[in-house]
Parts: structure tokens; sequence; C-alpha cells
């Protein structure tokens, strides 16, 4: 008989033994328990239909299902075929759209080949990993100057609902289309509308062929929906142990944990804070924790875990959860969006923890000094509220700031080189009157300006030269 190419694949035969479905309920089915059965395990049933081990008691095995229309019923025949939950991952899902079986969802077909991954795998040992220190580039300018994300690091990108959080998303895969790196994904409960999006949007770019995208959508089952994560992490992690940098969005991870509050309040399992059960915070966790970069091959892997926060609050459980977990956060503000500031970072309480490291003495210093001008630029706005004179250097902080926020401005299509952000952001800190400054002439011609062979020890020259070069601009000398 030939075999099911949609079935999770065993890496451990187990005995042959069956046993009998007792109740089903929706998604979940118990069974009379089987010697050696264990969580996680793969059970098959007699209509070929395959679940997974969820809970073992001595008396009963909680099976969740896989398929929205089961058709298992009571008294079914069912056996342990795989001792664990693998996939087994190939270079032919590049560029592919699959759910988190790998059941193809782009209309082609999929052969299945390789080595297995297991799903709830661990994360790499301590002396295994390397220090996190070489800058992933994002080319937007607000977050490689200010909130640098480092190969290897765990970030949180949070943000009310419609903030921007996927179009960010969208720009760091447009940029590391020039990178050799392999992006992963994942598309917790979405709608159709927005899948079809994202792809249309990774098409354009020409980055889906770097892309293994998997996809839950809103009308699968729970259970597959909540596997979507874990999938899409084993699946980065075979090219990463293979050498290959990769990245893995996770979108979103608030979604998925109300997925999980839903599956195990109907597997009776008791609710903790805000209805969540007690092991929420480990689920999220331990899935994070699968990143970094390995010691053995100098590749890394990293996170960008998506989280919502509805009406801009920070405080609730499942904010605080994840950044308390990861590197540091990037937060996206609907009031800065309201400003026509796109992407709406808040510069304010957006963070990242190890980003620092990252960057060059040279880039460092003009990060510093951009900061300080945007903290000028708040204290001076506030006075202005108020209908307070303001001196003459309050004003300059005010003109400095403004600029500083239209170069940070960037459409989804744009995206720059950290040396093109550098000499824009060093030719206006370098401008004498910073109000004549045209950002948009920038911007215009800085593509010209930073060419490939363009050194680092030369960034501050070519920028005074740039800025000299408008003659409305007068130069600090």
């Amino acid at each position: 008989m030939k075999k099911d190419e949609t079935k999770p694949r065993t890496t451990k035969q187990a005995a042959a033994k069956t046993t009998k479905v007792a109740s089903v309920y929706r998604f979940v089915a118990k069974l009379h328990t089987l010697d050696g059965a264990k969580n996680n395990a793969i059970v098959e049933f007699e209509n070929k239909e395959v679940g997974l081990i969820w809970q073992v008691s001595e008396t009963e095995m909680t099976v969740l299902l896989f398929k929205l229309d089961s058709a298992i019923s009571v008294g079914m025949t069912a056996r342990i075929i795989a001792n664990d939950f693998s996939i087994y991952v190939c270079d032919e899902l590049l560029g592919r759209i699959v759910d988190p079986l790998l059941v193809p969802k782009d209309g082609k077909k999929l052969k299945k080949s390789g080595q297995p991954q297991p799903i709830f795998g661990s994360a790499p040992g301590f002396f295994e990993r390397a220090i996190v220190d070489e800058q992933m580039v994002t080319g937007v300018t607000i977050v490689d100057t200010l909130l640098p994300i480092v190969k290897g690091q765990r970030i949180a990108i949070i943000g009310d609902s419609k903030s921007g959080k996927t179009s960010f998303l969208n720009q760091i895969a447009r940029y590391q289309t020039q990178e050799d790196t392999v992006m992963v994904y994942v598309l917790i409960a979405k709608h159709k509308h927005d899948i079809n999006s994202l792809i249309k949007r990774l098409k354009s770019a020409n980055a889906l062929e770097k892309t293994i995208i998997v996809v839950a959508d809103i009308f699968d089952s729970l259970p597959l929906s909540f596997l979507a994560p874990y999938v899409g992490c084993a699946i980065a992690e075979k090219f990463w142990r293979e050498g290959k940098n990769t990245v893995v969005f996770y979108d979103d991870l608030s979604t998925h944990a109300k997925l999980y509050r839903e599956m195990s309040l109907l597997l009776n399992v008791p609710p903790g804070r805000e209805g969540y059960p007690g092991d929420m915070f480990w689920q999220h966790s331990s899935l994070l924790e699968r990143a970094g970069k390995l010691k053995r091959n100098g590749a890394s892997q990293t996170v960008l875990a998506v989280g919502t926060t509805p009406t801009g609050d920070m405080t609730g459980y499942l904010p605080t959860s994840l950044i308390s977990m990861t590197d540091g956060q990037i937060v996206f503000d609907l009031n800065t969006m309201y400003k026509d500031i796109k992407p709406a970072v808040d510069a304010v309480v957006s963070v990242s923890r190890v980003g620092g490291r990252s960057q060059s003495a040279q880039y460092s210093e003009l990060s510093t000094k951009v900061r300080s001008e945007l903290a000028k630029f708040r204290t001076a706005s506030d006075f202005a509220r108020f209908g307070s004179q303001l001196s003459d250097s309050a004003q300059r902080s005010i003109t400095v700031g403004d600029k500083i926020y239209e170069i940070f401005k960037q459409s989804y299509n744009d995206t720059y080189t950290l040396k093109e952000q550098y000499i824009m952001l060093e030719a206006l800190m370098q401008s004498k009157t910073p109000e004549d400054v045209s950002v948009l002439w920038l911007k215009s011609v800085i593509a010209d300006v930073a060419t490939p062979s363009l050194k680092e020890k030369d960034y501050a020259k070519i920028a005074r030269e740039l800025i000299k070069s408008n003659p409305m601009v007068k130069v600090n000398e």
C-alpha cells in the first residue's frame, strides 16, 4: 500500500500495539493507554488519520486531532506509529507555502525527503553557543541606528494592531534577499486576505525564493495552529545546523497564546493568570531559546517574535512575558504613526539589549549623537506645547529632531545600507544650518554617493563633501 505523504514520518518505529478510542470531543480524542506511550508520540487511526499524544495517564491517553472535520469516532482502532513528532526538511521547501504538516498550500507537489527534525527539539547547550556580535542589517534606518538587531538575537516586535509590524517584517525580508539567509515566515491563524497580501509583497521583492512560509489560517484546527511556530522553528534549525544563517518570523505569538488558552480550556487544564495555562510562559520561552549562534559553524538563527498590545498597553501578561524572554523589543506606536512617521517605532521605550556590541566604534558614536539630539528634541517639544518662547538652542533642537525623523521615514519599498544611513545622518549632524538641509535631496543622491568601494574611515569625509555640495547649507568648521 502506498505511504501517505501528508503524515509525519517516523524516526523510530514503535511496537504495533493497538488501542481503542474511548471518547471524542471536537479535536480531542481519549484513548486507552498503551504500554510505552509518551507525550509527543504520533498515533494513527484505522481511517489513516493521525494525531499527537498530548497527555498520558495510567488509564488513558489524550490525543490532539489535526483535521478540522475529523472522522474519528468511538471504538476506532489506533496504534502508535512514531515515538516523537518529526518532520522531514529538504531544500525543496525554499520558496514554498506549506501548512504545519508540510502539506503544500501553493498548488504544487512537494516530495518529502531529508533528515528528520524534531518539532519540540531542544535548544543548543551553553557550550555549543558563540557570542552574538554581528549586526543583522534590516535596511530600516531608525532600527539599524538606534536599535540594531544582532544575528542570533531574539527580539520582540510589539505594538497595536495595524501599527506597521508586518510591514516592518516585510522590509527585513526584502533587505535579507541580498544576504545568504534562509527565512522562515510563520503565519498563525491569519485571514486569507492577510496571507495573500504577504505572499504578494514577498514575490514583488523577489524574497519568496529564499523564504519558507508556514501557514495556519483561521479555518485550521486549534492543534494545527498551535504547532505552526514549532514546525517553523524545526525547519529553520535544519538549515542553521548545516551552516546557513536563518531568520524566523513568528506572526504572531499573541494569537498563538490565545489559541493555546482555548485549547487548554478544552483539555480541562486549570487556568492561571488572565485565563492562560500555567505553562504558557514555558511554551514560548522554550521556543525562543532555540535561537542563537553556533560555535562549530558560526551560523546564526535570529528570531523576531511579533506580539500585539491592544490600545498600546504594554503591562499585560503577554507583552511583559514576551519582553522578559527576549533580548529587546521594538515597539510600534499608533500615536507615532498618526504623526505620519513610518515605520512608527517608539524610540523611547524600544531597546536592543545586545545590539550595541554589533556596531563599530564610529557608528556607535553617531548613534549616541542621534540619541542625544532626539532627547533634546523631546524636551524642547514639551516646552513648545505650552506656547513658551524658545531659546535659539531649543529651536535648533526641534529643527534637528524634525530632520532626523525625516531621515527615519521610509516607505515599505525603501531600504538603505548601513553606509547610506550613516552618511545621511552624519551630513545632518555636520550642518551648521540644519533647517536648510533637504532630506529629500539627500535620499535622492545617497545611492550614488555611498558606493560599494567606500571604506568606513571615509564616511565622515564623504558626508562633509555631500552637505557642502548643497549651496544652501553651511557646514560646521
